[in-house]
């Protein structure tokens, strides 16, 4: 199935092209995360349709819409 997909900051340069990917029904946020090869570390904030999801375990689905936004900092 695709996703969509929009990276913010310094996770933008990890973006797949056209910001869709290829995923198999009934992955996770985590199995998007592994696809993407970005550390869960630097990722703060997942939205998910755009509403904030804290359950990495959550299944995507064909119409979601992820943003993943990495840690905010500066001061």
């Amino acid at each position: 199935m695709q996703i969509r997909v929009n990276l913010m900051g310094g996770l933008k340069s990890q973006s797949p092209e056209n910001n869709t990917l290829d995923l198999p029904e009934g992955s996770t946020i985590d199995d998007l995360l592994a696809a993407l090869d970005v550390d869960p570390a630097f990722v703060q904030t997942v939205m998910v349709n755009s509403k904030p999801q804290k359950d990495r375990s959550r299944v995507i689905f064909v119409d979601d819409e992820l943003t993943l936004l990495p840690p905010v900092g500066g001061g």
